[in-house]
């Protein structure tokens, strides 16, 4: 139905089929970017390593096993659930990868301004992909991969 020259009276049905075909496009063409969804929680020892708040910070990066490509990072929350992401983008390449994560405790400043340092509260060989033991192979779609780390080994006693 035509109303004055080119204005079109769309129907209410017409209208949403059309609006759920757009959307529809629209969700199909943001699935394209081939990234498979990585998340999971990281414990120590069963417990949450907990991060995102107050003083401390846990990082997991994913790196490809190949060398080539990019490396995936995700910050651990408050409960230790972490997501990828890829530069900008949420999401990982599917494939094999090196898997790293540490976590380190700020230390406040003197002056009360910033942080005056930071000490390491995971064991440091989780921190280098030739040492942590951890690989996992990405699927396409969504991924669950939790991360299990035990204390560091107590230090010991010096002799004298």
């Amino acid at each position: 139905m035509t109303l004055s020259g080119n204005l079109t009276v769309i129907r209410p049905c017409r209208l949403s089929c059309l609006l759920c075909s757009m959307f529809s496009s629209l969700a199909i063409a943001g699935c394209g970017s081939g990234l498979a969804q990585v998340s999971g929680v990281i414990t120590v020892d069963g417990q949450p390593l907990r991060g995102g708040s107050g003083d401390t910070r846990v990082t997991v990066e994913f790196q490809p096993a190949s060398g080539v490509g990019s490396a995936a990072i995700g910050l651990a929350d408050e409960n230790g659930f972490y997501t990828l992401g890829t530069g900008s983008k949420t999401g990982i390449l599917p494939g094999e990868y090196l898997v790293t994560c540490s976590a380190s405790r700020l230390n406040p400043s003197p002056t009360g301004a910033g942080a005056a340092g930071a000490r390491r509260i995971t064991d440091p060989k989780y921190a280098n992909a030739k040492t942590s033991d951890m690989t996992f192979t990405v699927q396409p779609g969504k991924n669950e991969f939790n991360i299990e780390l035990k204390s560091p080994p107590a230090a010991k006693p010096k002799r004298p």
